[in-house]
């Protein structure tokens, strides 16, 4: 059966396919977006003259075409694609403070235990005195073996109060992205999947955008706050005219049958 041409609806989000643009690898999907909009520009001007000078020619250029992606849920490779940089994964160094009770080590010395073994040595370790929430008295650290941690002579922690720790632990299964001074977005191939609802048929229509060279604007914040509504990330890629069956083409637009 032909598909015949409607009257459309747009009110469906626009799921997004990204791909490496030399080689059309898949490099990620996202089917979790808020909003997805695409907007074109182009800038006119025009020859006036006579009286009441009226226009008289127009010329159009400066043609754009950005489209912008709001999500709310994040990856890793989402903001991997932001800095430039591969995720690389493995054992990495974390900084960890921890509030502990001092101990005595059943020789009168005072010791505290760590919930993870701190990396480097004693002068890796910072201890002090917290009362309140403040930092007091810095605390001497003798040695360390394992996860505890001696106290030097000169400590003058007591028994059972508490102290501040700050230290490194190893991190065996981690994910590191590094967000570089060179690091910048690659060029990539998107293909948006969408959905129109056709008021004649009363039927949806599967849509399909093709937006073959497209690099993302580097520029993004993520929110941290514990009231309102959650973190938004935006994305916005600006599109490129790539040859296509030899013509320069933005992107097109495909309606067809699933």
């Amino acid at each position: 059966m032909a598909l015949n041409l409607g009257r459309y609806g747009s009110r469906e989000i626009m799921d997004l396919q990204i791909f490496n643009y030399g080689t059309k690898k898949p490099i990620m999907t996202m089917d979790y977006a808020t909003s997805a909009q695409t907007e074109n520009t182009a800038e006119t001007v025009y020859a006036r003259g006579g009286a009441g000078n009226p226009k008289r020619i127009a010329w159009h250029g400066n043609k754009e075409t950005k489209v912008t992606i709001e999500t709310q849920i994040f990856t890793m490779q989402q903001l991997a694609l932001l800095a430039g940089e591969d995720i690389v994964s493995g054992s990495h160094e974390v900084y960890k403070r921890e509030v502990v009770t001092v101990e005595d080590d059943g020789t009168g010395k005072l010791q505290l235990k760590l919930s993870k073994p701190p990396v480097g040595g004693k002068n890796d370790v910072a201890v002090f005195e917290t009362v309140n929430g403040i930092l007091g008295h810095g605390q001497d650290v003798d040695s360390i073996t394992g996860n505890i941690v001696k106290l030097a002579a000169s400590a003058t922690a007591a028994v059972g109060a508490e102290v501040d720790v700050y230290y490194r632990q190893a991190a065996a299964d981690a994910h590191k992205l590094s967000f570089t001074a060179k690091g910048f977005p690659p060029y990539v191939f998107l293909v948006g999947d969408t959905v129109f609802a056709d008021e004649t048929s009363g039927d949806f229509v599967s849509a399909q955008m093709q937006y073959y060279k497209a690099k993302l604007q580097p520029n993004f914040t993520i929110k941290h706050s514990p009231t309102g509504d959650p973190s938004s990330l935006s994305l916005v890629f600006d599109v490129f005219p790539d040859k296509v069956n030899g013509v320069e083409t933005l992107y097109d637009m495909i309606l067809h049958e699933d």
